[in-house]
């Protein structure tokens, strides 16, 4: 029996929170030259027209990349796992995994581990591998093969 391995990526919560402080750079940055010179008040239609194209831009890419949905961390222990997102930790019995499969958007591979029973964690739990299997499709695929495996086994 091996011992407990990190399945997913190390730096998910920074990342995810990379991308809300993104957003928000960026909303200073277009309003920042208008409150300074004062036209913000005097003229706010070019701001703010500004400001709803950068807001659309966001939504469709985070509706695109469900950066919000993914799983902080994901550890593998063998016959279970223990999932982590932000506060809420739940230990998941690989006989509770009905399929594990690889989804790709924006070019970024995900993890997608569907649940028989959902968890305080939802219906289904979604991850980033390891960085090193990031541009390696097979290598990912290989990771959800294996969990779908020993999930299938676990189940019988």
């Amino acid at each position: 029996m091996r011992d407990s391995q990190l399945i997913s990526f190390k730096q998910t919560t920074l990342l995810k929170r990379g991308f809300w402080l993104s957003a928000a750079a960026l909303i200073a940055f277009v309003m920042l030259p208008s409150v300074i010179d004062g036209s913000l008040w005097q003229n706010p239609l070019p701001t703010v027209m500004a400001l709803c194209v950068l807001v659309a831009f966001f939504g469709y890419f985070l509706w695109k990349l469900p950066i919000h949905r993914l799983t902080d961390s994901v550890i593998d222990c063998h016959d279970h796992l223990v999932a982590r997102r932000r506060r809420t930790q739940e230990i998941i019995p690989l006989t509770n995994v009905a399929a594990a499969q690889v989804s790709t958007g924006l070019g970024v591979h995900r993890i997608v581990i569907r649940l028989r029973v959902p968890s305080r964690l939802g219906q289904q739990i979604e991850f980033l591998p390891q960085a090193s299997l990031w541009s390696t499709l097979s290598g990912v695929q290989q990771v959800a093969s294996d969990l779908s495996d020993r999930a299938n086994q676990a189940a019988q």
